[in-house]
């Protein structure tokens, strides 16, 4: 996956905006550069969203010399001269004071839909970059017959330009009056799969020969909604098997390819590249022998109609995904089989990292509040479950005095407090400076609360290790149930209940539901 960087532009002198906003930055595989200024004179063109709190009347400025893609926010008082259905050059307005909550779910929405067009943009180009990159004619068609998008190689083949070979139907495009392409067309929309042709065509060289593999395009819905082509001109290859190892060793993958009794008739440059094998040490035998004598004795996975072995190499386990795909031929007998093996090691720790990064609060290392909730809704038979609500006394004023670095800092402290006490619990920071501890096990209420008093001078020492800290402290609500039916959402209430009583008699303190 690229890495991507959004930037985020503040026109403001209120300082309090760039914190809010990053705070609605979610972690993950895209970066986002913010930075406040009143000066105009800045690079700030370029910015994915301009937020702003400047007179009114240099919006449309401001707008004019903007991205056209790009997002306006203006923040406006009650004192100006200025409404949320006025006509402004602001894509949103927003009324001062600022609801926190409000801005960053628009400010993540945002983004999101920045992110949308950027996904479609990249989608669409690797569409072309992929097509473009083919030796072979691609075509799509709508239900028409129309050509809605084709590659280079096509339009060099008919010798016109892409425009105007888009938009186009198959007679005007390859200048006759009639030919097979209809029917082939209605072969693939009939049979609602891949089908193979021989076509006779009239190109800018003259006539060729191409086999052509044509597939249908479904919407959502299962209907078709136009089909895709991919011709592959035969016109100089001496017989099938030629043209077969061109189409092999056009592939990315290593590919072999086995008869009906079993024997290795064909591989492509990929396979002899990834396996070090020469293709003539290789072709003959049977597969089931090279296969052993390659995997043998390496655990391997099954998943659907694919397989996954872990091959060691240099103290790194890279995964090979195997997949097996029968050979028919126009009768529709099984002949041989295809089986492509793909190196999918990046793939998977590209998985695990996504996953990892959805499940995880980027600061602290813990839990988040999605993995939190995920864990407990899966069915678990427990005797008993205990929550400690634990939440940090004065942190916004720590925050706003000594800045947010000093807040992240007292954070992590906490996480790692909460670590070194519970090293066998669930531990999931929820909010700003809100933590929950889960423990499953059987514990008395004494030995709860005397871990949670643990906790609270714990967290006191480490605070106290720091100058701009010693005014934090920590307040804990403690809820637990023996009763299986109970929801989560409903004993973590009850630990915040108790959270409030804690703070309500002095702070620095635990409470139990009651």
């Amino acid at each position: 996956m690229y890495q991507e960087t959004r930037k985020i532009t503040i026109f403001s002198e209120h300082t309090g905006l760039e914190p809010l906003i990053q705070s609605a930055m979610e972690k993950g595989p895209v970066a986002y550069t913010i930075s406040t200024t009143s000066s105009m004179q800045t690079d700030w063109q370029d910015s994915d969203i301009i937020l702003c709190d400047i007179p009114v009347e240099e919006l449309a400025s401001v707008k004019k010399k903007m991205r056209s893609d790009s997002y306006l926010l203006y923040i406006y008082s009650p004192a100006d001269d200025i409404c949320r259905d006025k006509d402004t050059a602001a894509d949103e307005l927003f009324a001062r004071p600022v609801s926190k909550d409000y801005l960053q779910k628009r400010i993540r929405h945002i983004c999101g839909e920045i992110k949308l067009r950027a996904d479609e943009w990249l989608s669409s180009t690797y569409l072309d970059v992929l097509i473009d990159s083919m030796p072979d004619l691609v075509w799509f068609k709508d239900n028409n017959g129309i050509h809605v998008k084709v590659n280079n190689v096509f339009c060099h083949t008919v010798g016109k330009e892409r425009k105007d070979v888009t938009g186009k139907d198959h007679c005007t495009i390859w200048d006759v009056e009639v030919d097979d392409c209809e029917a082939t067309e209605a072969i693939v929309r009939r049979e609602r799969r891949t089908c193979q042709f021989n076509e006779l065509v009239k190109s800018s060289g003259g006539m060729r020969q191409f086999r052509t593999y044509k597939s249908p395009l479904f919407d959502r819905d299962g209907n078709i909604m136009g089909t895709v082509g991919i011709g592959h001109d035969v016109t100089v290859l001496e017989n099938m098997s030629n043209e077969m190892e061109i189409l092999l060793n056009s592939m990315p993958f290593a590919i072999l390819l086995k008869d009906s009794a079993g024997a290795i008739v064909d591989v492509n440059l990929k396979f002899e590249e990834y396996f070090s094998s020469r293709r003539d040490d290789v072709i003959g035998r049977p597969f089931h022998e090279w296969h052993e004598s390659m995997f043998h004795g390496l655990s391997s996975v099954k998943k659907n109609d694919t397989e996954e072995i872990h091959l060691p190499e240099d103290d790194v386990e890279r995964i090979l995904e195997i997949t097996h795909e029968p050979i028919y031929d126009i009768f529709e007998s099984i002949v041989g089989e295809l089986t492509i093996y793909r190196d999918i090691t990046e793939e998977s720790l590209l998985k695990e990292q996504l996953n990892n990064n959805s499940n995880t609060d980027f600061l602290t290392g813990l839990c988040n509040r999605r993995f939190f909730y995920e864990y407990f809704s899966e069915t678990h038979s427990y005797e008993q479950i205990s929550i400690l609500y634990v939440d940090l006394d004065h942190f916004k004023m720590v925050n706003d005095t000594y800045g947010h670095q000093i807040g992240d800092e007292a954070l992590i402290m906490v996480a790692a407090t909460l670590k070194k006490c519970f090293p066998d619990n669930l531990i999931a920071r929820i909010g700003g400076d809100e933590f929950l501890v889960a423990r499953t096990e059987p514990v008395a209420e004494e030995e709860l609360v005397r871990q949670a008093d643990m906790l609270i001078d714990g967290l006191q020492d480490a605070f106290n290790t720091n100058s701009c800290m010693k005014v934090l402290s920590a307040s804990i609500g403690i809820a637990y149930t023996t009763e299986p039916a109970k929801k989560i959402d409903d004993l973590i209430k009850e630990s915040d209940i108790a959270l409030y009583k804690a703070k309500q008699s002095g702070r620095s303190r635990c409470c139990v539901y009651r």
